[in-house]
């Protein structure tokens, strides 16, 4: 791909990234009624339709078109096993991290909760996040150091200062009995501390609702790095703060995640600490 020297990479990589999750959330809006064959992969709670399958095929053509020398990692053909293993075993250049449907299981029972989420890093560091509802029409999008937009208007984060002004968001697998019992205990020492509790389905969504000032927080185990690396972004760059469930700072291959507006953070963490 030829690339226009006076926009500078980064914006041609911000543009990229942008045309890629909305043609790959026109096909899931299309194929909504229609997906196809479901496939479980490791547990009930874990599936894969056909339309990942089509929406990863889309982004990755895209990507290896216009940037053959970029790697790609992405959930339908990595998996948690070996993604560190490719992760780090690449170059200090360009990489995508791509989820082609997250919240699978929101797609496939029709909630209209679910995104194309694709994250640009350099040397390992989120430097583009875009993140797309293509059934609400939501697009958010971060360059590093050049704030957060939804449909092209900035966005910051809530303005709340105490957990008791603040609705706050959470998920989990439901095959993972362990990680439920410690969200379920987090949620019981958060209930009648915060103003409300929801789970969403979608982490990359979830981040976005914090860094828009929907929601204040947001706090979760178990996620890969393409559900985090394009909403953790865009919600730093909307003015939050993320961090890992003791405090340090978060990187893709971090367990657990709190994300917050920062003026709850500390608040939250103390209180759903186990």
């Amino acid at each position: 791909m030829a690339i226009n020297i006076k926009k500078g990479l980064e914006q041609v990589l911000y543009d990229s990234a942008i045309e890629y999750a909305l043609q790959a959330g026109q096909l899931l809006k299309e194929r909504l009624g229609n997906k196809g064959k479901i496939q479980q992969k490791k547990n009930i709670s874990d599936l894969v339709t056909e339309v990942d399958q089509l929406s990863e095929e889309l982004l990755r053509g895209k990507i290896q078109e216009d940037y053959p020398d970029h790697w790609i990692l992405s959930e339908e053909d990595c998996g948690q096993a070996n993604a560190y293993e490719v992760f780090k075993n690449q170059d200090s250049g360009y990489g995508w991290i791509i989820d082609p449907i997250d919240g699978t299981t929101n797609f496939i029972h029709g909630i209209p909760h679910f995104s194309v989420s694709i994250g640009v890093v350099k040397a390992g560091k989120p430097v583009i996040g875009v993140v797309f509802n293509p059934i609400t029409g939501e697009l958010y999008a971060a360059r590093k150091s050049f704030g957060a937009y939804l449909n092209g208007r900035p966005i910051r984060v809530g303005k709340e200062s105490t957990l008791a002004e603040a609705v706050v968001a959470t998920g989990f697998q439901a095959s993972d009995f362990k990680s439920g019992s410690r969200v379920i205990q987090q949620m019981d020492k958060l209930a009648g501390k915060s103003r409300s509790i929801r789970i969403f389905g979608a982490a990359s969504l979830d981040l976005c609702l914090v860094a828009s000032g929907k929601i204040t927080g947001f706090w979760h185990e178990g996620l890969n790095p393409w559900d985090t690396a394009a909403g953790v972004l865009i919600l730093t760059e909307a003015g939050g703060q993320v961090t890992d469930q003791d405090g340090n700072p978060y990187c893709l291959f971090h367990d657990s995640l709190i994300a917050s507006n920062g003026k709850i953070h500390d608040e939250l963490m103390k209180t759903i600490k186990l």
